[in-house]
C-alpha cells in the first residue's frame, strides 16, 4: 500500500497542470470549509445541471489521498464533469481538511467515524442523494459501509481498486504498521499530526500520523462493515481491479479474487481488471469514466417516471 502511495505522489509530481486550468476548474466549483466534529473539512461541489443524472457523485480517498487524487488528472477531470453533480473532500488530516485531535489510539479513526462525517457533511452543504459513491484504495472500505448503512440513498458504486471487505495485510505491509506503532505510539494527536503528516512522509519512512490511526481502527472498521446489513442489490456496484497491485502482494491472498467481496446481486454488477497500477483513474482515465458514464446511464434511467 505504501509502495502504490509513493507511486501516486510521483505520478501526480509529473503532472504538469496549468494554473490557468485550476483558476478554471475552481471558479465553477463551489468550494467550502465546514467545521464537522472538532475539524474544518475541505469539500468541493461541482454542479452539472444539465445532467441526466439528479444526484450526486461522491468520491472518497484513498489512504494518504486528498481529493486532488480525482482532479488532478485532467483528462479524468473533465470527462467526469460531464456526467453530474460532484462531490469530493478531504478527511481530517488530509489535503485542505484539519487535523481531527480527538482521535488517538484508544479512539482510531474507523469506519463509522469517517462516515459520521461525511452524512454530516453532506447535510449541512445540501448535497443531493440519490449518491453514486466512486471510491479507491481503502476509500472502498468507507464507501462499502456507507452503502450497507444507507442503502436507499445509494444509486451506484464504482470501486477503484479498492481494499475488500475482509482482509489481512501481508507480512511485509504489516512489519511497517508495527514500526508506526513503536514510532507514534501513545503521543498525543496533535504532536502526531505535526511530526507526521503527509508532507513528512518521505522523511519519516512514509509513516504519516492518519495511516497510523487509520491502522489501528483497521479492525474495528471491518467488525463494522461486518456487522451492517449485507449489500443491497438494488444498485450496481462496478469494481475495477489493477493487474500490479495483485503482483505486489500487499495483503494475504489474492488482490483480484478478494475484491469480490463487494459484489452483490445485481444484474448489472461486475468486476473488472485493469491493465496498470492501483491509481487507474490516474493512469487510465478515459477507462474509468467510462464506467462512471456506465452506472450514471443505469441510475438516470431507473430515476424516470413509469407511465
Amino acid at each position: 500500500m505504501e509502495r502504490a502511495l509513493k507511486d501516486m505522489k510521483n505520478t501526480l509530481q509529473k503532472l504538469i497542470i496549468p494554473s490557468s486550468y485550476l483558476w478554471t476548474a475552481l471558479a465553477s466549483a463551489q468550494v467550502n470549509f465546514t467545521e464537522i466534529d472538532n475539524s474544518l473539512l475541505h469539500s468541493q461541489y461541482h454542479p452539472n445541471p444539465n445532467s441526466i443524472f439528479k444526484g450526486t457523485i461522491v468520491f472518497q480517498n484513498g489512504t494518504g489521498s486528498s481529493l486532488e487524487a480525482w482532479s488532478a488528472n485532467e483528462t479524468f477531470f473533465e470527462c467526469i464533469k460531464q456526467l453530474g453533480n460532484l462531490f469530493m473532500y478531504d478527511r481530517s488530516g488530509l489535503g485542505q481538511s484539519s487535523p481531527d485531535f480527538s482521535v488517538s489510539s484508544a479512539n482510531p479513526i474507523t469506519a463509522k467515524h469517517v462516515n459520521s462525517k461525511l452524512v454530516q457533511l453532506l447535510d449541512r452543504n445540501r448535497i443531493k442523494s440519490p449518491y453514486i459513491l466512486v471510491s479507491h484504495s481503502y476509500g472502498g472500505l468507507y464507501a462499502g459501509y456507507f452503502a450497507r448503512k444507507y442503502p436507499d440513498s445509494i444509486a451506484g458504486m464504482l470501486m477503484v481498486d479498492p481494499v475488500p471487505s475482509n482482509f489481512l495485510y501481508s507480512d511485509r505491509i504489516q512489519k511497517q504498521f508495527d514500526i508506526a506503532l513503536t514510532t507514534i505510539g501513545d503521543i498525543p494527536s496533535r504532536e502526531a499530526y505535526k511530526l507526521y503528516n503527509v508532507s513528512n512522509q518521505r522523511k519519516n519512512n512514509g509513516i504519516t500520523a492518519d495511516g497510523f490511526y487509520q491502522q489501528k481502527g483497521f479492525q474495528a472498521s471491518k467488525r463494522q462493515v461486518a456487522e451492517l446489513p449485507p449489500m443491497s442489490s438494488t444498485f450496481p456496484i462496478i469494481i475495477m481491479s489493477s493487474t500490479e497491485m495483485n503482483s505486489s502482494t500487499p495483503i494475504k491472498g489474492n488482490w483480484n479474487s478478494l475484491q469480490k467481496q463487494w459484489l452483490n446481486q445485481n444484474p448489472n454488477s461486475k468486476a473488472l481488471r485493469a491493465q496498470g497500477g492501483h491509481f487507474i483513474q490516474i493512469e487510465r482515465p478515459k477507462l474509468v469514466c467510462e464506467q462512471l458514464n456506465h452506472l450514471v446511464k443505469i441510475a438516470a434511467q431507473k430515476s424516470k417516471p413509469t407511465r
